[in-house]
């Protein structure tokens, strides 16, 4: 077990990225909501297209988040405390929720990219296909916040998350990586942002490097001129 020279207390693990991947998460899913919302019939394919292209990169992000919570850092907790004190059923049920609810979002924004649609019968079915996605997204981050990620701080070592979150790097795709690292930086309040570079150095020259990449994406989340 990891502990501090210092203070012979056990060393916890930095919860640094599973909070900002949240924290983004959540944010923008708001700001697709106030984009998808301000949208009209002269915004087809045009500003729906760049939304929907957008929706996409956030989707790859909550996919590979799962994918490493469903491979990685779930099986470690769950063999350290047993599936039920997690919740793990609960949260990988969500899981597979989340994926239906992703799919069709996609779905309802492509239909209303289409500008021979109804657009007032499509505009209401994306932004209802949505909403029921963040409705979903947010009760699983509160439930995995209540009861995972505490139980996560006390039973796995520091030394055993940054094995983890190496193996998670390790995992990611280069084309999921190039959007993710602005993102996240993007997210972060200035103590986020110097605590990340800090932890990971290579990531500050990586963020210069990816930000024009998913600034393309990200512009369909600004307010209309």
């Amino acid at each position: 077990m990891s502990t501090s020279p210092a203070t012979g207390q056990r060393s916890r693990p930095d919860d640094l990225i599973v909070t900002l991947v949240h924290q983004s998460l959540r944010d923008d899913a708001a700001r697709l909501a106030g984009a998808l919302a301000a949208v009209g019939p002269g915004d087809r394919p045009g500003r729906v297209a760049a939304i929907g292209a957008c929706y996409g990169q956030y989707r790859g992000q909550l996919d590979l988040h799962h994918r490493h919570e469903d491979e990685l850092f779930f099986p470690a907790l769950a063999a350290r405390v047993g599936s039920e004190a997690m919740h793990l059923d609960e949260l990988t049920a969500q899981h597979h929720a989340l994926d239906t609810a992703l799919q069709a979002v996609c779905d309802r924004l492509a239909a209303l990219a289409d500008p021979a649609g109804d657009f007032g019968a499509d505009h209401a079915g994306a932004v209802a296909a949505l909403s029921a996605m963040t409705e979903l997204l947010l009760a699983h981050l509160t439930l995995e916040e209540k009861h995972a990620l505490p139980l996560y701080q006390t039973e796995i070592t520091a030394a055993e998350n940054r094995e983890l979150e190496a193996r998670a790097r390790k995992a990611t795709p280069r084309d999921r990586a190039r959007f993710m690292i602005p993102w996240l930086v993007t997210h972060a309040d200035q103590d986020q942002r110097t605590a990340l570079f800090r932890s990971i150095p290579p990531l500050r020259l990586l963020y210069w490097l990816n930000l024009r990449y998913y600034r393309r994406f990200e512009a369909a989340l600004a307010p209309a001129a």
